[in-house]
């Protein structure tokens, strides 16, 4: 087969339209980066200085609207999201350059190494550190205990899943990772300690205790239930009889063992 350049260079270019092409509006680029208006308007302040945006639509004049290429996007996507978690404003444009080259890289062909990320951390001298890993690197650098990382090629990878469905009239995919739910309270109803039971009520109780043993006992600790949730507080300091009878209640429990 021979290799036609030209239709070889119109192929690279209509796969790269998707980052170049002014196309994406201000609403479609905060259902993108999760960014505000508000929050919008102060990355685009050239003033600023937080991403390098070329091109007389990003910032039109007045009364006229802004659009956006989808590399101008994935910029503020990678600005966005290191900002959030904590990445110095003033460093935010080396940052985001260097993600729109590698996206166009990917693009046509010239990226050879997978799975970029890039590890930062703040360096003795004021600056912060930018040194990007692949799947492919072999000789792990130097870093201290404690890093911020970017998945580079994700982010690409679900940027570009977003304007991709924004062209086609489509609901953008949602990548949201959901929030760890914090383990049950281990001594709680729902425990792995398993030392409460319900009665034919509904009710819980601790293993070996009545319904009003359980309630006493609770009070005397400082303890409540929100639903099936044990919630433990400082609890007041137990003497005399208050003391005696919560030893009493804690022996005749424990004494009960496990629910099973």
């Amino acid at each position: 087969m021979t290799f036609d350049p030209t239709e070889h260079f119109q192929k690279l270019t209509e796969a790269s339209q998707i980052w170049d092409k002014p196309q994406f509006t201000v609403s479609e680029v905060c259902k993108i980066t999760g960014a505000t208006p508000k929050a919008l308007e102060h990355f685009l302040n050239p003033a600023r200085g937080l991403v390098r945006l070329m091109g007389d639509w990003v910032n039109p004049g007045t009364g006229k609207r802004r659009i956006f290429t989808g590399a101008q996007v994935l910029q503020i996507a990678a600005a966005y999201t290191m900002n959030h978690i904590g990445f110095p404003q003033r460093w935010s444009i080396g940052l985001s350059d260097q993600v729109a080259r590698r996206a166009k890289a990917r693009t046509i062909g010239l990226a050879v190494q997978t799975e970029m990320s890039i590890i930062t951390y703040p360096m003795s001298n004021g600056d912060w550190a930018s040194i990007p890993v692949y799947r492919e690197t072999t000789e792990q650098p130097n870093l201290p205990v404690a890093v911020q990382l970017l998945d580079v090629d994700r982010m690409i990878d679900q940027v570009l899943a977003h304007l991709q469905a924004i062209v086609a009239g489509e609901d953008i995919p949602d990548f949201t990772v959901p929030d760890i739910v914090p383990e049950p309270n281990w001594f709680g109803p729902k425990g792995g300690q398993r030392a409460w039971k319900k009665d034919d009520a509904g009710n819980w109780l601790l293993n070996g205790l009545t319904l009003e043993e359980t309630r006493e006992y609770m009070d005397l600790h400082g303890w409540h239930l929100e639903g099936d949730e044990l919630v433990t507080e400082d609890g007041p300091k137990l003497y005399g009889a208050d003391l005696e009878r919560s030893v009493y209640l804690a022996d005749k429990h424990h004494s009960a063992g496990p629910a099973y």
